[in-house]
């Protein structure tokens, strides 16, 4: 087959997803979308894979456009509509639709989505993307695959969709360009492409010196909207989509638009949403993330645990944070397999805060459930109305915060940055800037990991690459870069850097850095050395975070291996029992504890004596749950002179406080223990009760799940099917209609009965001679009364039903009207013959009437020839005969004198057009013979005879009515034959006026007038 001319190619291709209730929706679409909009139309429907769609015999009553049935391979053209078949899924690509099979028993089929990623991928921006009425969310995925590619997305009003479920679903993914009712969708189609910047066809006026200006502006109404400077995203970027913004809204120039983002808060709203193209997923691109899995999350992890230090990972542009949660899942994952005790942070930031909201939640739709499988999705979310929750643990290893990679200063000490399909939307220098504060942030070793479009560019000779296709690399440098200094005017004044609470560092005994060297800070130094004594700082878990003046002596030496700053790890052996004593009590107590003459041997066989104190240090408020708790242990060298205040201090005796401290410990253990013991008993008894009770309701959540998604696959299958059968009855209810019409017209009265010769049907016209009545219908045929003369009627019917011949008979009523009654075996619409039965009864009173005056004239024809004394002379080639032609229809009269005047006799013919001028003419002349019409101007023929009197001249009757609309006695008023006007011949007329005139001829002979004139 060869490919389709330039002219045939469509410009745009529109995905129409339609489920239960699309039926409808698609009809109302293409009866108000023209024919010649140039582009293809391809109808995506959940189909039952064991019925046959009426769908393109439906559409095409409401759209001229050809309508086709998608075999694999079928080529695009423009102006053509085409059907997905059942039982497939379909996508497109190099202006083919291409086929493939359902896969059985995965989860339900979303062919919508799969059909739109498929558009997206191929024509982006030139791709469509129509939404109408159905259930469930198929579509919704596919959505969000279109607006990422710079598609277009309209989406029925879901008030206006018989099932708004896949609509709604659409709506609330907020990527919908328009929203509209399903007959209001063609017309906005028409004007997005007939839109200049659409049709190729840009406004010469459109580019000119203030445009750069206007986008200025523009930028900056979207800064103070947003907080971002879009003035450094790609020109190419921002401009298509401002242009697209200007073809929905149907606004020629960027004046307008600008105009329009000064009065619309909504628009600047949608245009800032589409700049920032929010869009990703649940373990996004799954071969990346496996490989991930597989090389670089074991050798991080293992990293982090040889530096004794969490894992920092983090996620720049993280949007509504699928991505960083699949990273705590992969992370979390492996380190339970391997059963390590390694703590994960990720800091996840984007510069969209209504996204960073949302990530925050951790709730998401129910269409996860295609991109995470179902072992995680188990595991890791808890279902929610609507959709699924992560769970706490992975949200609480997560930290969102507000961030712009372009102006605020990047993390440190990061293990793994991930940034990817971010970068391709800055221009050039902002990538630069980006990328250095990228490489400021990793740790030596950390791995970056970017998009597949994109790259290191000049700072690819500090890291290597591991993986060409997944765009990974790793940090080999610990070379300064600088991140490069801000254009000027890009922070807002007053705007915080980034809005994220960072966890101190563990790494405590660091004194901070004097932020400043005035005067001041030189005599705070010099007060601190001078009268402080001797401290360290603890934390809430006793370790040590600051010491003040020179604490050696209280403290041990500095071995080889892992240091530990806990006070338990660090002070001397000779006080170790004091300071546990002491921050015990001040711990348990919530105040501060002294203690005097507690001995420290100095190591050279002298002891001194200490005094020991442990102060409770508690910031905010003591109810807050916010505060936080510190101690500072403080040691004072006793000397001989020096006076203690016994009002709080407590002489410190070693053995005593030990064995009071043992016991202590001792009895609180105890009571630990018993209490531990009922605990566990009772969590094991609830554990057990609980974890049989999930057991139960997991299976039955399985099994009510997938009954529940084939019960919903299964009801949007019968759903369209019922759809196009009430389609297919109103179209045959119809047809039945005009059927009825018809055989009500023809006069005849019918009766179908059926095997069991009960009445089936009947026509009103039946009710002239059989008594029937609506409710007699379902009753046998022989309870019914009848008024004709026909006492074998039932033994009649019975015999055609078992013979299959047809009968028919002519009979009388009682009012002696003549019926001809026609009984045939009823056939179906194969032709073949049931037992059933059709009666009709046909009204042949003007035939016999007829017959009757033949029979009659022949009888007296007959007489007057065997009887009379001299033979009859019937001149049939009788010369100028006189005929008045009374007819009032131009075009009938010229027709009848056309007939006379090609028969070969010689006619003088004189027309008239209403009764007046018949009877002044008949008053006038004589005529041989009267051609008259029933009905005329003013009246009948009847009243053109009774105006006429007594007459001798025979006339013919001509009329298209039927037999019941003449008049029985117009044969003895002189009309002795009765023409058909829509049978009538040439032939037949002359042979009507031949008889005529030999009649006239014979009741002249009966009358006694003699056969010569």
């Amino acid at each position: 087959m060869s490919s389709p001319s330039e002219e045939q190619q469509p410009t745009h291709y529109i995905g129409i997803g339609a489920s239960a209730g699309g039926l409808e929706a698609l009809q109302d679409l293409f009866a108000n979308t023209p024919s010649d909009t140039g582009v293809a139309y391809i109808v995506v429907q959940h189909l039952s894979p064991d019925y046959k769609s009426m769908m393109p015999e439906l559409l095409s009553r409401h759209s001229t456009m050809p309508i086709q049935q998608v075999t694999d391979s079928t080529e695009l053209l423009a102006d053509h509509i085409y059907l997905m078949p059942p039982r497939k899924n379909m996508m497109i690509a190099d202006g083919k639709l291409l086929l493939t099979d359902v896969v059985p028993d995965n989860p339900p089929p979303m062919p919508i989505d799969f059909f739109f990623k498929s558009l997206a991928q191929n024509y982006a921006h030139r791709a469509v993307g129509i939404v109408l009425s159905g259930t469930g969310s198929d579509g919704t995925r596919g959505v969000k695959a279109l607006k990422e590619a710079g598609g277009m997305v309209i989406v029925q009003e879901p008030d206006n969709a018989k099932f708004d479920g896949m609509p709604r679903s659409a709506v609330n993914t907020g990527f919908a360009d328009l929203v509209l009712s399903a007959s209001e969708i063609g017309a906005s189609l028409v004007k997005y492409f007939q839109h200049p910047f659409i049709a190729g066809n840009t406004p010469k006026d459109y580019e000119n010196d203030d445009d750069n200006q206007v986008y200025d502006e523009i930028f900056s109404l979207l800064k103070k909207q947003s907080s971002i400077n879009f003035s450094q995203y790609k020109a190419s970027t921002v401009a298509r989509r401002i242009e697209r913004r200007l073809s929905i809204n149907q606004l020629n120039g960027l004046n307008a638009y600008h105009r329009l983002l000064l009065e619309s808060p909504k628009e600047l709203h949608t245009l800032s949403k589409e700049l920032l193209i929010g869009v990703t997923r649940f373990f996004r691109d799954e071969a990346m993330f496996d490989y991930m899995q597989g090389k670089v999350v074991p050798e991080l992890v293992k990293g982090a645990m040889a530096r004794d230090q969490s894992l920092r990972i983090w996620v720049a542009g993280c949007s509504t944070g699928e991505e960083a949660y699949s990273l705590a899942i992969l992370f979390k994952e492996y380190i339970e397999k391997e059963d390590l005790d390694c703590k994960v942070s990720i800091f996840a930031t984007d510069v969209d805060s209504n996204a960073i909201a949302e990530a925050s939640t951790g709730l998401y739709a129910e269409d996860i459930q295609f991109d995470v499988n179902p072992e995680r999705l188990e595991k890791y979310f808890e279902p929610r109305p609507g959709g699924f929750q992560i769970m706490r643990s992975i949200r609480e290893s997560v930290i969102f915060a507000t961030h712009n990679m372009l102006e605020d200063p990047p993390f440190s000490n990061i293990d793994l940055v991930t940034c990817r399909n971010v970068l391709i939307y800055f221009q050039q220098g902002a990538q630069k800037r980006v990328l250095s504060s990228l490489f400021f942030a990793l740790r030596y070793k950390g791995f970056l990991w970017l998009g597949p479009s994109e790259s290191m560019g000049d700072l690819k000779s500090h890291f290597d690459q591991l993986s060409e296709r997944n765009k990974l690399f790793q940090k080999v440098s610990n070379q300064r870069v600088p991140i490069g200094t801000h254009p000027p005017g890009l922070t807002l004044p007053g705007r915080p850097t980034a809005q994220l609470t960072m966890q101190p560092f563990s790494s405590s005994m660091r004194s901070p850095k004097p932020v400043a060297n005035g005067p001041l800070s030189i005599v705070q130094d010099r007060l601190l050395r001078e009268f402080v004594p001797s401290c360290i700082v603890l934390n809430e878990n006793f370790d040590a975070v600051h010491v003040y003046g020179d604490v050696a002596q209280f403290v041990r030496p500095i071995g080889a291996g892992k240091i530990s700053n806990n006070i338990n790890d660090m002070i001397h052996e000779d006080l170790s029992v004091a300071v546990s004593t002491a921050l015990y009590r001040c711990e348990k107590c919530q105040e501060d504890i002294f203690y005097t003459d507690v001995t420290l041997s100095d190591g050279e066989g002298k002891n001194k004596s200490i005094d020991l104190a442990v102060l409770y240090v508690r910031s905010g408020e003591r109810d807050s749950p916010v505060a936080t708790v510190s101690y500072v242990l403080q040691f004072q060298v006793n000397q001989v002179d020096q006076e203690s205040d016994e009002r709080y201090s407590t002489t410190f005796d070693a053995a005593e406080s030990s064995r009071q401290r043992i016991m202590d410990l001792e009895a609180e253990l105890v009571k630990k223990q018993e209490h531990l013991q009922v605990t566990i008993e009772e969590l094991e008894t609830t554990n057990e009760e609980l974890q049989s009770a999930n057991e139960e309701l997991m299976s039955a959540n399985e099994e009510l799940q997938s009954t529940n998604e084939e019960l919903q696959s299964v009801n949007e299958e019968l759903y369209t099917v019922n759809s196009e059968y009430q389609e297919k009855i109103s179209q045959l209810t119809e047809l039945n209609d005009d059927l009825d019409s018809v055989i009500n017209a023809t006069n005849i009265g019918i009766v179908f009965l059926d095997e069991s010769l009960a009445i089936r049907k009947f026509t009103a016209v039946a009710n002239q001679y059989i008594h029937l009545r609506e409710t007699d219908i379902g009753r046998p045929f022989h309870h019914q009364s009848h008024d004709l003369k026909y006492d074998e009627l039932i033994n009649d019917i019975a015999h055609v039903s078992n013979s299959g011949e047809v009968l028919e008979k002519a009979v009388y009523t009682k009012d002696e009207t003549a019926v001809l009654v026609r009984i045939l075996p009823y056939r179906n619409s194969g032709g073949r013959i049931s037992r059933g039965i059709v009666l009709t009864l046909t009204n042949i009173s003007r035939q016999r009437f007829v017959e009757a005056a033949l029979e009659k004239a022949q009888s007296q024809l007959r007489s007057v020839v065997l009887e009379g004394s001299e033979p009859l002379a019937l001149e049939r080639n009788r010369k100028g005969i006189r005929v008045m032609l009374l007819e009032d229809d131009d075009v009938d009269q010229q027709r009848m004198k056309r007939m006379l005047q090609s028969s070969g006799r010689d006619y003088e013919i004189t027309l008239c057009s209403t009764i007046d001028e018949a009877v002044t003419c008949v008053g006038n002349q004589e005529f041989d013979i009267w051609l008259l019409d029933y009905r005329l101007p003013g009246g009948t023929v009847g009243d053109f005879l009774e105006r006429i009197g007594e007459h001798s001249t025979p006339g013919i009757l001509m009329s298209g009515y039927v037999e019941t609309d003449l008049e029985p006695g117009f044969l003895e008023a002189g009309v002795y034959d009765f023409l058909n006007k829509d049978e009538l011949t040439a032939e037949l007329l002359v042979r009507s006026i031949d008889f005529a005139l030999e009649r006239k001829k014979v009741q002249r002979v009966i009358d006694g007038e003699g056969l010569t004139d």
